[in-house]
């Protein structure tokens, strides 16, 4: 059975806990989980401290384990007719990692890799065989319909396993590339390892490894999983855009999708914490409208005692979305593309960003999928193009496919790679420097804009759309005006975005930009750009800028999924959501060739009023509120 409304239970119990599991009580727990709507739903064979939960173990059992939880889980579990599957904690073993402190990952200068305390083991050590035991011993007693291995993401190790493992392969320990390298390969060592075992045993089980996200063009990273479940909790340092950025990669891999947010106000591990009623029904709809199931994370208290205020709004988000559930999916019509293979790039989080409040319907693609089946590809990762990748786009501007780039994503071999309208001379020290458009803007179009981020000099070879005004000197020592940066220099002018054949070319780096502190400037001077390569936006509405659009193609139906919330950040930082605001009307513009016979409202069925406007279809929402689904015949 495919998964779809899940619950994913934490328990990581310190063996310094008494009475753990003395308040489990069975009804309350099938209660609980039918209340919540759920149909699936992970429990703990073993945490991160290293205990186990059920009886006759071989391992360590927790110490004050006062029933065997895990078994009595699962048989509530069969009572509520709710699939279970068995958490196990690969990466962290604390009991272990006491006893076996070679076995732990390494940095260069011999620390261990810690997260909450708990310390990770290396895989490429003779613990992997004491993990391989631990999971055979679940497996083989429980037969069941899944496990979830966690923490179990590659990273840089120079224990003594690892170094001397790539001492025997050539590698260089001071090579970054080589250690990268290295954690791979011991990643698909632990994968393949632990999935074979797995399905010699049990070949249905599904399998999937939590490495905490899915990098853009690591298949390995997918292929080992038979689902893929994002980790994503938007109220810790995920923050509302990640999961919808990773679903733009991983819904066209074929496989079941999950979006993981979690029932806490902040992150893992917190009791007495919740997410409210509201925030949960945009979480919902939200996995809904990008075809991914739904799942939270909860963490059951020692006692064992379930808390029933988590499954009442679990329950609630999943009835929402359940008479909804049968205009999920179709093929997504992207009209774009970003590449990226880098996941920390500040420049991939800003044009996604800019992608989404302008929606902008795009996939966020590996060096396999460029192609011409998108009309514009951006390149957001501010690094020269290697050999494999100059050859692919060369061939896809060939073909006629554009391209914006920026900064250093424009060079091969330390040259110009397309012509954007432009010669890179090189970088430029004069930051900030000041932007001119010569095309309309959304606001301030008379006054030059700053520009913080990295920015290259250029001599414009095709259509200049904005001077780059530079400052008057740069501010250093004493040399300084004003507060903050030097003002420009009226009479100091060049070019800063270009257009050519191929494309458009952005000196500065404003992607990140607009990543970084939000700046309307980097996107009020991007978005044009992308209207300008794309001609026509396939969705025009006055939906506000938090909220997101999805456009499926289904039978012979285009189903249109429109979500909002205002999200705002309290605290420290964090992004939440409290109200979510009724709007009296969104307009609501969409490119359709082809005869229309009805726009509907899902699921109320009610019948929407309609114009054509040549090959746009144009209605008006009423009274919206958080979701709304739209049916197009």
């Amino acid at each position: 059975m495919k998964d779809n409304k899940c619950v994913h239970l934490d328990f990581h119990t310190s063996e310094l806990i008494e009475g753990v599991g003395a308040l489990f009580d069975e009804e309350q727990f099938i209660s609980s989980i039918k209340t919540a709507g759920i149909d699936s739903i992970t429990v703990f064979a073993k945490c991160h401290h290293g205990c186990f939960y059920y009886e006759d173990t071989k391992f360590f059992k927790h110490p004050y384990l006062c029933t065997s939880l895990l078994d009595r889980q699962i048989e509530a579990c069969k009572k509520a007719g709710v699939s279970s599957k068995i958490y196990i904690s690969a990466g962290f073993d604390e009991h272990t990692a006491k006893g076996n402190p070679q076995w732990l990952i390494k940095d260069k200068d011999g620390n261990s890799q810690t997260s909450s305390k708990f310390r990770r083991l290396c895989f490429n050590t003779p613990y992997l065989d004491l993990l391989k035991s631990q999971t055979e011993e679940v497996v083989k007693k429980y037969m069941p319909d899944g496990v979830f291995l966690d923490i179990v993401a590659d990273a840089p190790c120079y224990c003594e396993y690892c170094l001397a493992d790539m001492k025997k392969k050539g590698l260089n320990p001071d090579s970054e590339d080589d250690v990268k390298k290295q954690a791979k390969d011991v990643f698909n060592l632990y994968v393949n390892e632990i999935n074979k075992l797995v399905k010699s045993i049990k070949p249905d089980c599904l399998i999937f490894h939590n490495a905490g996200d899915f990098p853009v063009g690591r298949e390995d990273r997918l292929d080992c999983c038979d689902q893929l479940e994002t980790e994503s909790l938007p109220t810790a340092f995920w923050g509302y855009d990640h999961f919808p950025l990773s679903m733009s990669y991983i819904r066209r891999k074929n496989k079941n999708c999950i979006g993981m947010t979690g029932k806490f106000h902040k992150s893992w591990g917190e009791f007495g914490s919740f997410k409210y009623e509201d925030a949960l029904r945009y979480e919902a709809s939200q996995c809904l409208a990008l075809n991914a199931g739904f799942s939270v994370g909860d963490q059951l208290h020692p006692s064992g005692e379930i808390d029933a205020y988590t499954y009442e709004n679990i329950g609630k988000a999943n009835a929402y979305t359940k008479e909804r559930e049968s205009l999920r999916g179709g093929e997504f019509l992207a009209e774009m593309a970003v590449y990226s293979l880098d996941k920390a790039t500040t420049g991939r989080t800003g044009i996604s960003r800019i992608l989404f409040e302008e929606k902008i319907l795009f996939d966020l693609i590996d060096e396999s999928e460029i192609s011409n089946k998108y009309k514009l590809i951006v390149l957001s990762d501010d690094k020269e193009l290697n050999a494999s990748e100059y050859s692919k786009f060369s061939h896809y501007v060939e073909e006629g496919g554009k391209l914006l780039c920026a900064c250093k994503n424009n060079l091969y071999e330390g040259k110009t790679a397309f012509d954007l309208g432009c010669e890179i001379l090189g970088q430029d020290d004069q930051i900030p420097c000041f932007i001119k458009a010569k095309y309309p803007l959304k606001y301030a179009n008379a006054m030059p804009l700053a520009a913080f981020e990295n920015a290259y000099k250029v001599k414009a070879t095709g259509e200049v759309l904005a001077d780059k005004l530079s400052p008057y000197f740069v501010r250093e020592g004493e040399r300084f005006c004003s507060h903050r940066y030097t003002p420009y220099d009226p009479s100091k002018t060049s070019s800063i975005i270009t257009k050519g054949n191929d494309g458009i070319y952005l000196a500065s780096d404003l992607f990140s930009q607009y990543a970084k502190d939000g700046s309307l400037t980097a996107k009020q001077i991007i978005a044009p750009l992308l209207q300008m390569l794309l001609e026509e936006k396939t969705i025009i509405t006055d939906l506000p800028s938090s909220g997101k659009v999805a456009l499926y193609r289904k039978d012979d139906s285009f189903i249109c999924h429109l979500w909002y919330a205002n999200t705002i950040k309290r605290g420290d930082g964090v992004e939440v959501i409290e109200d979510i605001v009724t709007l009296s009307k969104v307009n609501v513009s969409i490119k359709i060739s082809g005869k229309v016979e009805s726009v509907t409202a899902r699921p109320s069925g009610e019948k929407i009023d309609f114009t054509r406007d040549g090959d746009r279809v144009n209605f008006v929402l009423k009274d919206f509120n958080c979701y709304q689904i739209i049916e197009i015949k």
